[in-house]
């Protein structure tokens, strides 16, 4: 196998290579910049349905953005770790530990149930359909008695003192809600991805582009060497790529906003080299750091003085 390329050059100093890295940039973004107003230009004569369809992808390419942020999302996951109540026991393949998902199918199956009070199942219309058919009625009450223990027999109700939203909650309330949580981890993550999904094409685009950004520098790289590092440290140089093409796009589109609308699409691709740049800025400024040599390297010339002859090493004239 052969090794791993490292993204820097330990050898050469930060700022002239950081020099070299934005120039080439540069010019590699005024490239694709031109290359982006041709081919638009070229499918908008083309086919008459582009310039809308092109105009709604800009537009959801900025929504998503202004939405989606890695700011707006960890608010996504802990709002739905907040208002969600989990247990310890799976009940259903969609959301396994959702106790507050549960509750509601229980609900939607049973509609004249409308709850519970010390273990008997409140029904308005009892008489009526007891009279309707009482074998039946009996059947659905003893169901739904057999789903309502085994949803609340999978809570934590042994943490909970009494189940009183009025009133502020003790250590042991406190200890119980933190451990749902932490079954709760997966669905809120699921919740997460699948709002993220949801922004359409545009959102699947733009945090594609910067976990692939930020996954090729950081893997090539010497620091940090532990696999698992490089994992961690991941999503947090994806989150600054992503505010930084953030600032991209409202800078395009507040330069470039009177001229066309349809900004943000190119802003970004344009940028592509220059955000590709800011992934491998923090990467190589390690590796120099790290791989700065103790002593200057040899220049080729010799500076050592001739040490002198020792007494009794002279070898005689006729040879040994």
């Amino acid at each position: 196998m052969s090794p791993i390329k490292s993204t820097g050059i330990s050898d050469e100093k930060f700022l002239p290579w950081l020099r070299h890295e934005l120039g080439r940039a540069l010019k590699q973004g005024l490239l694709l910049l031109v290359t982006g107003l041709i081919v638009t230009w070229a499918l908008g004569a083309i086919s008459p349905g582009f310039a809308s369809s092109w105009t709604n992808f800009n537009y959801q390419l900025s929504s998503a953005a202004l939405d989606e942020h890695p700011l707006a999302l960890a608010r996504t996951l802990g709002s739905r770790l907040r208002e969600s109540d989990y247990g310890w026991k799976p009940l259903s393949l969609s959301a396994p530990f959702k106790v507050l998902a549960a509750r509601q199918a229980l609900r939607r199956d049973y509609p004249e149930v409308t709850g519970v009070f010390d273990g008997v199942p409140q029904v308005p219309r009892a008489p009526a359909l007891k009279n309707a058919d009482p074998a039946k009625y009996e059947a659905r009450i003893a169901a739904y008695l057999e789903r309502h223990q085994q949803i609340e027999s999978g809570r934590f109700t042994k943490l909970y003192d009494r189940d009183d939203l009025f009133s502020a909650p003790n250590a042991n309330v406190k200890l119980g809600l933190f451990a749902t949580k932490l079954f709760g981890l997966p669905d809120a993550a699921f919740h997460t991805v699948a709002r993220l999904l949801a922004s359409g094409p545009a959102g699947v685009s733009l945090f594609a582009t910067v976990l692939a950004l930020s996954a090729v520098p950081l893997w090539r790289s010497r620091r940090p060497a532990r696999v698992w590092l490089k994992l961690v440290a991941w999503p947090g140089l994806a989150s600054a790529l992503v505010w930084a093409a953030i600032l991209i796009m409202a800078i395009a589109a507040a330069v470039l906003g009177g001229f066309s609308a349809n900004t943000s699409t190119l802003a970004l691709v344009s940028t592509l080299p220059l955000l590709f740049v800011l992934a491998k800025v923090p990467l190589h400024l390690a590796e120099t750091l790290v791989n700065r040599p103790a002593t200057a390297p040899w220049d080729g010339v010799e500076r050592r003085k001739p040490r002198p002859p020792q007494a009794g090493t002279t070898p005689p004239p006729d040879g040994a």
